[in-house]
């Protein structure tokens, strides 16, 4: 006769089974990731054998170099002691060097003393000159006055004043005088013949006659 599975006896085989397949995906994850650490160690390890053998190839070419340089230091001593004597026969030109700066000092000190001195007669020159400058500015001021006034009776233009007392030539803004020294010669010159005149009549009437028994003249 067959034996009968109940209900529970299912679950329990069903739970059986998905506990062990659940074993199986972990197992499987877990032995992919040991196979990627072990890769990569390996990986790690290659680049670090492959850098030791260059190092020893840089030391393998070092090591003449290490051994010529030896060569070289063994005569170390004899060249300090060649700059030390260098040095030996320099020493005597430096020491007046100090006592050659306090002269030099001592002299820019002195030349700093006549410029302050000199900067001092120079902005006194300097006041000085302003003044000149400013009394020549005013004289300027009076000559350029005098030159061309306002009233147009300045140095610049005497001949057209002359021009315009004398009644002719070129007057310029002064224009026409109908009072000219000219005119006044004409009457002048005029009145010098009226005289004339007068002085004939007056000598005729006194040469009269009648004046001349009066003996008034």
């Amino acid at each position: 006769m067959a034996e009968t599975i109940g209900p529970s006896q299912r679950a329990y085989q069903r739970a059986s089974s998905d506990q062990a397949q659940f074993l199986k995906r972990w197992l499987a994850v877990w032995v992919a990731l040991l196979t990627v650490v072990v890769l990569v160690v390996i990986v790690f390890l290659l680049k670090i054998t492959d850098s030791l053998a260059n190092i020893d190839d840089n030391l393998a070419t070092t090591d003449p170099g290490l051994v010529s340089a030896g060569g070289n230091v063994v005569r170390l001593p004899d060249q300090v002691q060649a700059i030390n004597e260098g040095l030996t026969a320099i020493d005597p030109a430096l020491k007046p060097i100090p006592q050659q700066t306090q002269d030099i000092l001592a002299t820019l000190q002195s030349i700093n003393g006549k410029l302050t001195t000199t900067d001092g007669s120079l902005k006194d020159t300097n006041g000085n000159l302003k003044t000149v400058l400013g009394q020549a500015n005013d004289i300027q001021a009076m000559l350029v006055d005098a030159d061309d006034p306002p009233d147009g009776r300045g140095v610049q233009n005497i001949h057209q004043r002359v021009a315009f007392a004398n009644g002719q030539g070129n007057t310029g803004r002064f224009g026409t005088n109908p009072h000219s020294l000219t005119a006044a010669e004409q009457d002048a010159q005029n009145i010098l013949a009226g005289l004339v005149n007068t002085n004939k009549h007056l000598t005729s009437i006194c040469r009269s006659p009648a004046v001349l028994g009066a003996k008034t003249c």
